[in-house]
């Protein structure tokens, strides 16, 4: 590319924030590409479930979510440490269980159509400035030598990794939970459920989820939680020991895919456009839900919120401080911002005050009439 390669917009990272940032920009109009360090979209897997949101349908083309769904699963079960104590739900919009890989494909494919450059094996290693604003970033592109990538603005949506993260060095302290994913074969536990299996061990929560699949698949979940510091973590190995109903469930299953990665449902972070032509969404700010670190449908509509509103801020002339300002304020008072908020302030405070009282496993067991609550 030699330094000549330029796009108006950049976006970083072609997870679901930065797909639906690059969607929303290529459909008003703007040149944009999009810089991905895998080498294959979707290959390090995340979430692979998700709950219908219309909104998000409507986006990526009617039908979208029903073309992706592996089955849809509406029950729930929590069991507390010692598994004498249980919660039984069933829920009206259920979850959809979804392949990742093929999930962000065919929102990349979306994207594509809409005439966004999606540039695999791309990895941001810097920032450009050029008096004092953004002008561009230097990457290795294509797993080829360092490039100079000009351009008007770049919307940074690489996740917890986000380079714009470390050169603005944000403090992620309270925010990234540890989380050990596993998918397995041979599981043979009950299919018609998901199941959450509640851990303490040193004054930290461990939370263990059981999503069934597809035939005899299942996906497994360990996430760590301690108010007020970093979590405990807590090894498959250590939670299968100490939990006889868990440990039950996965004898005889084979792991056939592993990750070791975070989740930013600590809490949120702003703003979302920290420097002139330097616009963030995701899971770089936090952008999960409370409740479930669900954060492919919240990341999409805040990036595709971002990318809209962005769009118009490029063609309305010189992007001055003025610019980032109304652009913050867009962002900030969308209907997806103002949801998010809303719900994390409720559950990240019922969380809070109920999971971080919880001392050891026979305390669990006489907070259970006040858990019963949160778990609703």
């Amino acid at each position: 590319m030699g330094g000549k390669f330029f796009a108006d917009v950049l976006v970083i990272g072609a997870g679901p924030a930065g797909l639906g940032t690059a969607l929303a920009l290529a459909r008003h109009g703007v040149d944009v590409a999009v810089l991905e360090m895998q080498d294959r979209i979707g290959a390090k897997r995340r979430g692979e479930t998700i709950r219908f949101d219309r909104k998000m349908d409507g986006l990526l083309g009617e039908g979208f979510f029903a073309k992706q769904t592996i089955r849809r699963i509406n029950r729930r079960s929590y069991f507390s440490h010692t598994g004498l104590r249980r919660v039984d739900r069933t829920i009206d919009n259920p979850n959809l269980i979804i392949s990742w890989p093929d999930f962000i494909q065919a929102m990349a494919c979306v994207a594509e159509a809409a005439g966004a450059r999606i540039l695999p094996a791309s990895t941001v290693v810097g920032f450009i400035r050029e008096q004092g604003r953004i002008a561009g970033v230097r990457a290795m592109v294509g797993g080829f030598m360092e490039e100079e990538l000009k351009t008007k603005a770049v919307f940074s949506c690489g996740g917890c990794e986000d380079p714009a993260s470390r050169v603005l060095s944000i403090d992620r302290a309270g925010m990234d939970m540890p989380v050990s994913k596993r998918l397995v074969r041979g599981y043979t536990g009950p299919a018609d459920r998901f199941e959450y299996h509640f851990h303490v061990h040193g004054g930290s929560l461990t939370i263990a989820t059981i999503f069934p699949r597809a035939k005899d698949e299942a996906e497994i979940i360990l996430m760590g939680y301690a108010r007020g510091r970093k979590p405990g973590a807590v090894s498959f190995d250590e939670f299968t020991q100490a939990h006889e109903v868990f440990r039950e469930r996965l004898e005889g299953t084979t792991p056939f895919y592993s990750l070791k990665t975070a989740i930013p449902m600590g809490r949120m972070i702003s703003p979302c456009c920290p420097e002139d032509r330097l616009v963030m969404a995701g899971d770089v700010l936090g952008h999960v839900q409370s409740r479930g670190g669900s954060g492919i449908r919240t990341s999409f509509l805040l990036g595709y919120t971002a990318g809209r509103l962005g769009a118009r801020a490029l063609q309305s002339g010189a992007w001055t401080a003025d610019t980032t300002e109304k652009l913050e304020q867009g962002i900030q008072g969308s209907p997806p911002m103002r949801d998010l908020r809303r719900h994390n302030l409720i559950y990240s405070t019922l969380r809070a005050g109920i999971f971080g009282r919880i001392r050891d496993l026979k305390h669990m067991d006489r907070l259970w009439p006040l858990l019963r609550i949160a778990l609703r």
